[in-house]
């Protein structure tokens, strides 16, 4: 949810917090903070976020934080993280996050950051690996840019490590681009992305090399029933999820050739505010050799929700990430997951998420994201 109070709310939560001196948790800050606020639409809606987080008892922390995001301070600017995984060298796997006041972040796993790419406002991003471009297998990079209302898409070379400049703009119909994911399709192994507007429309296209030029192709249009944001694809399976903010998850065949139809995934529906509540934001996909899991961020109430995809089709928990060493995450638009082996101290995989109020200490800062290792979350859902 993108917030018309956003920098008022930041500049009084900072001086909120800073007049505190027992530092408090980035939860107690912002609970301060909504207790101070009139009965503006903000202060209505954090205050009932806060209060509906409260119920969860699964509580992580984060392992790692990532440098700040370039943007004016005080400022809602990241979004949406996307994460490629280096087969040869792991452990110089690199995470990219968007800016939607300039641009694309790329970190280490570290979370320094390694390179800024100027490219307007980028809100979601996804990649797949293996794209022939050049004569070269690369990492094909799509990202929604809201200021050009385009499809802008990079590449990684897999040999430097380096994301390109813009080498395409897909000009899209959309009523603003919004949510994005891509999709390679084990039937045929074309790369397509899809992409949604703030009008409920979805376009997917082809993406495609033809004599060493990348070219594109609108393949199927349809649109849901309200706001829609976060997509996930699942390749191994062929589906893709959509998020509708106000509704619940979509689940649609991925294939071009089928019409769009509704099926709401089993538990995702907002009206039971003791699972998933309004404004799902993003979506994210970890599998294992026989389950896979799909995590959403769900800003109605600062959390995390689990399901269980497959035959048993089923919501398992919600999660909250609390303070630790570093501060923790809430309010988070975009997040991703990956399942590989990284170093130790991702054994299993990690989970990517953005953090929309970012402290150090009682002071806020820009914003971030943080890395979760998934270990934590394996040891949630073996306990539920």
């Amino acid at each position: 949810m993108k917030k018309i109070f956003y920098l008022i709310s930041l500049t009084i939560l900072a001086l909120t917090a800073c007049q505190n001196n027992n530092s408090p948790t980035q939860k107690q800050s912002i609970k301060n903070y909504a207790e101070s606020l009139d009965s503006s639409g903000f202060s209505v809606y954090l205050t009932g976020a806060i209060q509906r987080q409260e119920i969860f008892s699964n509580s992580i922390t984060a392992d790692v934080e990532t440098d700040e995001v370039f943007s004016p301070p005080k400022t809602d600017a990241a979004d949406d993280p996307a994460i490629w995984v280096n087969q040869e060298r792991p452990e110089e796997s690199l995470v990219l996050g968007t800016n939607k006041k300039g641009g694309i972040h790329v970190y280490n796993m570290n979370g320094k950051e390694l390179q800024f790419v100027k490219s307007g406002c980028m809100n979601n991003i996804d990649l797949r690996d293996d794209f022939n471009y050049n004569q070269k297998e690369v990492v094909l990079v799509a990202a929604s840019n809201c200021t050009l209302n385009t499809i802008s898409l990079f590449y990684i070379d897999k040999e430097t490590k380096i994301l390109s400049e813009s080498i395409l703009e897909i000009e899209s119909s959309v009523d603003l681009v919004y949510g994005l994911c891509m999709y390679k399709s084990q039937k045929t192994n074309k790369y397509y992305v899809f992409v949604n507007g703030e009008g409920a429309e979805v376009e997917q296209w082809e993406i495609y090399t033809k004599e060493k030029e990348i070219e594109v192709k609108l393949v199927r249009q349809f649109k849901v029933s309200s706001k829609p944001e976060g997509m996930v694809a699942d390749d191994e399976k062929g589906n893709i999820y959509i998020g509708v903010e106000e509704e619940g998850i979509l689940k649609l065949n991925a294939e071009p050739e089928y019409g769009f139809k509704t099926e709401w995934l089993n538990g995702s529906n907002p009206t039971d505010r003791s699972l998933v509540s309004s404004d799902i934001e993003g979506l994210a996909l970890y599998k294992t050799d026989t389950l896979t899991y799909l995590v959403a961020s769900s800003q109605g109430n600062f959390s995390y929700a689990i399901f269980e995809l497959g035959e048993k089709e089923r919501y398992i928990l919600s999660f909250v990430i609390d303070d630790g060493v570093i501060d923790g995450a809430i309010e988070t638009d975009g997040l991703e997951i990956i399942n590989d082996s990284i170093s130790e101290k991702f054994p299993k995989g990690m989970l990517v998420v953005q953090d929309g109020y970012n402290f150090e200490n009682d002071s806020i800062q820009k914003q971030n994201f943080k890395y979760v290792s998934w270990e934590k979350i394996e040891q949630l859902i073996e306990t539920n």
